[in-house]
């Protein structure tokens, strides 16, 4: 038998622009990555590939003029400065001659991020010229245009309203010699600050409308356009582990002297997972499921933390005699108890961190971290008046810690606690009190970390352990980015421990699911091959959080439509476009070629474990009525290609009807018999399918959901496993329909219940999703 050649075949590698590139910098980068313990040989290669993948999603560096945009998704705390430090090593090999890093909105976020460039990057370069120090953030150079012989410049700069006014300006000045320039801007936190929260002023030259209620952009996000668009060659990718306000941009914002909004037109990609990695899943998620995690803050607690002002003026007061209540006294004692163990399993040149994320409000964390100071201080006069008093309040907190691997008898963790409490260091963290972490000086510190907005972006809690967290918001982003807990705990994880109400736990466990159905979206759009601008991604909404605040998201529109449990067909045809109904019949030839139907039941043809990918490429070319909106291809195809991503969807029957009689067909490499039906309208039909069709590969087949002469297609469906659909095609017989056409191809979906069924999600209206 000759073999048939399918039409679906895997395509051919298609060379990348950056093919050739002497990946200097990089392989340097590598090197260093490669020669430090705490990376392992599968971690490197990981940020190996994903680098590289995403200097190939930019576009090629020849071009004489180009803008580009794209956007990285990472996890919180998961490495996304170890990403983009890897790209900013390709892009300086590939041609980059300018590397503007926006590192977040606080001062120690800026520091931290310029001097792990300055150790992994340029130290170990070729040819770096830094603009920035770890101590000065970006002033204007003395020589505006002093690229010869500079190599690459790095500027790692805050993403505040000076500093980016002195980056327009120096670009602005640089006007006309940019040519030769090439620039690559790095977006930190992308979904801070950078978005516009205002309106964009229209081009009369352009627009045909008056101007109504135009407003100028935010001064952030207008001074990033800005310098954008003033720069011949420029890359902008936006980095973030929360990109709900990122994927609601209005893709065609334009403001007339500003330019294109940021939306990421050109890419998003997704960071895989890396192991050991403790995130959302984990904690709160199906992944908790055994792990000893979460401790409950009563309400009375939560109220004896809260600032009462008597009267306009008076001093903010805590509404509690002790000053602490109950549950952050656990905390802390459980901490002391944690680090203990931490040091007798040999981490002893480790930082050790405890969060403490109450209140916003400076005063509070100033009031709260001398009250912790004080109570520890009381515990240690105490046990000088009472001895065994402190030891009995931490053999209580051991007990409380349940069920861990102790590297010592009992004894000996209490006599190290008892110890380690002496440690213990308390720092706020705010621009009135100063202070700072401290790790690299104090590499074994016993660190506790009171504060607020400072500790709710980007900022690392090296060694984090327990966290005492009751910060709450109305946002889904605000939430994710607070939660410093997230990250790596290789020889700890099993002593998380975090405080916090029942109400902002369950916050958490819906956080799980929005952001495992976000990465499904992006995971599927990447996959069917289309750009953001041309697939809306889709984002899982939650019960009682907004995923990004109201002025981030103006383009947001909720989405419920699922095909789940649905059984969509084509009833209305094209039958005065012979055009498209040739182009159908070729489309479904080509598909029976690929996949040859070799089993006859139930009045027709069947053929089994289709991959998922071809049945959305058969969708997504397959042309309906202009006039149809149940059956829509391109859009199922997208949500067959999301379901897959969750292990939905992913295995296919195809089922071609075939009645016993003369008129036939031939579809691929056979005939089929051509099925009757009649016209209802002027191009429509009743019904296209026979509802036993829906059971054909069905276990017992459509008989067993049979009652007298019916069969129960809804049964059917219900009944049907999470990962199985199943196509029919019905090759109609043209007379009856008025076509001048071999035939006309109808045809039907069963899909199976799905875990989205009940979910209502929100889309960027303004995306194509055609």
């Amino acid at each position: 038998m000759t073999e048939q050649i399918p039409r679906f075949s895997i395509k051919p590698k298609i060379p990348n622009w950056t093919d050739g590139a002497q990946w200097i910098n990089w392989k340097r980068h590598e090197e260093f990555l490669r020669a430090q313990s705490k990376w392992k040989p599968h971690q490197v290669d990981s940020v190996a590939e994903e680098s590289l993948r995403i200097i190939c999603k930019t576009k090629p560096i020849q071009r004489l003029e180009f803008q580009c945009r794209g956007l990285v998704v990472g996890y919180v705390q998961s490495g996304k400065t170890a990403n983009f430090t890897a790209v900013a090593a390709r892009a300086a090999d590939v041609g980059y001659r300018l590397i503007v890093v926006l590192s977040g909105i606080h001062d120690s976020l800026r520091n931290q991020t310029q001097k792990r460039l300055n150790r992994e990057l340029v130290s170990v370069g070729v040819n770096w010229t830094t603009l920035t120090s770890e101590s000065e953030d970006f002033q204007t150079p003395a020589i505006a245009n002093g690229f010869d012989g500079a190599g690459t410049v790095l500027v790692v700069a805050k993403k505040t309203v000076p500093i980016l006014r002195r980056i327009n300006q120096w670009i602005i000045d640089l006007e006309g010699q940019l040519e030769n320039i090439p620039v690559l801007l790095i977006d930190d936190e992308a979904d801070q600050a950078s978005i516009n929260t205002k309106g964009n002023r229209k081009d009369p030259s352009v627009d045909d409308e008056p101007e109504v209620d135009s407003r100028d952009p935010s001064i952030t996000n207008s001074l990033i356009r800005d310098t954008l668009q003033r720069i011949p060659r420029a890359t902008y990718i936006a980095y973030t582990a929360t990109p709900f306000a990122n994927i609601l941009i209005d893709p065609d914002a334009v403001d007339r002297a500003v330019g294109a909004d940021l939306f990421p037109k050109d890419f998003v990609v997704q960071l895989p997972r890396p192991e050991g990695y403790i995130g959302t899943e984990e904690l709160f998620g199906v992944a908790a499921v055994g792990r000893d995690v979460m401790r409950a803050v009563a309400e009375n607690d939560v109220r004896s933390l809260k600032t009462k002002r008597k009267k306009k003026g008076a001093p903010l007061v805590i509404d509690s005699e002790e000053g602490l209540p109950q549950s952050l006294c656990d905390a802390v004692l459980m901490f002391v108890v944690i680090g203990a163990i931490r040091l007798l399993r040999n981490q002893t040149k480790m930082p050790h961190t405890m969060l403490v994320h109450v209140s916003h409000k400076q005063v509070d964390q100033i009031r709260i971290g001398s009250a912790i100071q004080q109570h520890i201080k009381g515990w240690r006069d105490h046990e000088r008046v009472v001895p065994g008093s402190l030891r009995q309040m931490l053999s209580s907190a051991l007990t409380d810690l349940g069920m861990v691997d102790l590297p010592a008898v009992r004894d000996i963790v209490l006599d190290e606690a008892m110890i380690n409490l002496s440690r213990v260091q308390v720092v706020v963290l705010n621009s009135l009190t100063g202070e700072e972490l401290g790790y690299d000086e104090k590499p074994g510190c016993q660190l506790i970390a009171v504060g607020g907005n400072r500790l709710s972006r980007g900022l690392t809690l090296e060694g984090l352990t327990v966290a005492y967290f009751l910060r709450t918001t109305t946002m889904a982003d605000s939430l994710l980015q607070m939660a410093r807990w997230y990250g790596f705990r290789a020889g700890y994880d099993d002593l998380i421990r975090i405080w916090t109400t029942e109400g902002i736990a369950q916050w958490f466990v819906e956080l799980a699911l929005v952001e495992e159905s976000l990465r499904d979206s992006i995971t599927a759009m990447n996959r069917a091959g289309r750009r953001p601008d041309e697939m809306a991604i889709k984002m899982r909404s939650h019960s009682d959080l907004l995923l990004t605040s109201k002025n981030k998201s103006k383009m947001l529109e909720v989405s419920s439509r699922s095909w789940s449990g649905e059984n969509p067909q084509t009833i209305l045809f094209p039958l005065r476009r012979p055009d498209i109904l040739e182009h159908n019949t070729g489309l479904t030839a080509a598909l029976l070629t690929a996949h040859t139907p070799t089993q006859e039941a139930y009045g027709g043809s069947l053929v089994h474990d289709v991959p998922a990918v071809r049945i959305e490429e058969f969708l997504r070319s397959f042309i309906v009525h202009d006039d149809t909106l149940a059956f829509r291809g391109d859009l199922i195809a997208d949500w067959i290609s999301e379901r897959t991503t969750v292990g939905e969807l992913t295995s296919w029957t195809i089922f071609v009807a075939n009645p016993s009689r003369d008129r036939q067909v031939l579809l691929g490499t056979r005939s089929f018999g051509l099925v009757h039906r009649s016209l209802t309208g002027a191009e429509s039909i009743g019904i296209l399918i026979d509802p036993r069709h829906e059971g054909v590969d069905l276990h017992g087949g459509p008989d067993f959901y049979r009652t007298g002469q019916n069969y129960n297609a809804r049964a059917m469906r219900q009944t049907r496993p999470s990962s199985h659909g199943l196509l029919m095609i019905y090759p109609l017989d043209p007379q009856p329909l008025q076509a001048q056409v071999r035939t006309v191809i109808g045809i039907a979906l069963s899909f199976p219940k799905t875990s989205d069924e009940s979910q209502s999600f929100v889309v960027n209206r303004g995306v194509n999703r055609e």
